[in-house]
């Protein structure tokens, strides 16, 4: 597309790209300056040693509950977007919009009705509590992602394994997955990421200490008996240390990410 444009047209796309950049970035620079206060590199060591929280219990329950997030989003995804792209069926249609209208709905709406149906469940301070429903609310997003890059992939394709006799779900294990590897890796990653980012869910259903995630742990460093310079730099460091996994995840994957995102987005 850039290179149809005249050069004053991409030096202003460029500046403009450049300005949002650093409107971005600017919230995370800070953070990293404050988290630098008073004792450098001494605060990321307290907080990965602070008495008042199990730093490691956190990272580990964060990262279970992302992973299984991320397996369950996968599979559900990648089923229901290859019979939503590539099969015919009665209300397919219906059902395909039906779980679109769901992104409007904002998630803090249902949280009563949920919160009310985990406790009556007895799932409070337990990891479905916490998976099940990120996994839902992640879902209808990701679908469409992946429905997205599976209209793209001839039917050609579908019709010859056909032919050679395989089954529906072996031409999307062993053909369909494979070329939808730039989407697949978006919901992974995005799967990830939020499950990683969550904070009012686990706020909502967990109680106990031994269940808390990253997102909670910063709730020990915050607070008015906290107020001194000192303990504001931690707080600070114990976000950085947060953020830290999915923005090393993010710079691995950017490629296969922005691939997947676009496509769909032209038709041939």
């Amino acid at each position: 597309m850039f290179g149809r444009l005249k050069t004053s047209q991409k030096v202003i796309i460029e500046a403009c790209l450049v300005i949002m950049a650093l409107i971005w970035l600017y919230p995370l620079f800070q953070g990293v300056r404050k988290s630098l206060a008073v004792d450098g590199f001494k605060n990321y060591y307290i907080v990965l040693n602070s008495p008042r929280i199990n730093i490691l219990r956190t990272v580990l329950n964060s990262f279970f509950i992302s992973i299984s997030v991320c397996l369950i989003v996968t599979i559900l995804v990648a089923l229901a977007a290859y019979a939503f792209s590539k099969m015919n069926f009665r209300g397919k249609d219906f059902l395909y919009y039906a779980l679109l209208i769901c992104l409007t709905i904002p998630s803090a709406s249902v949280m009563t009705p949920l919160f009310f149906t985990i406790k009556s469940l007895g799932l409070m301070n337990s990891y479905a509590s916490l998976i099940l429903p990120m996994a839902a609310f992640q879902a209808p997003f990701l679908l469409m992602i992946f429905k997205n890059y599976l209209d793209t992939v001839p039917n050609d394709i579908i019709e010859a394994a056909k032919i050679d006799g395989a089954s529906s779900f072996q031409t999307l294990v062993a053909i369909i997955l494979p070329l939808a590897k730039p989407a697949l890796v978006n919901v992974i990653v995005l799967g990830f990421i939020n499950s990683w980012n969550e904070y009012f869910i686990p706020l909502l259903f967990v109680t106990k200490k031994n269940m808390y995630t990253v997102t909670l742990a910063t709730t020990f460093f915050t607070g008015t008996q906290f107020q001194t310079p000192e303990m504001v730099a931690q707080l600070y460091a114990s976000l950085i240390l947060m953020t830290f996994p999915s923005i090393v995840l993010y710079m691995f994957s950017q490629r296969y990410m922005q691939e997947g995102l676009t496509a769909g987005a032209i038709k041939n």
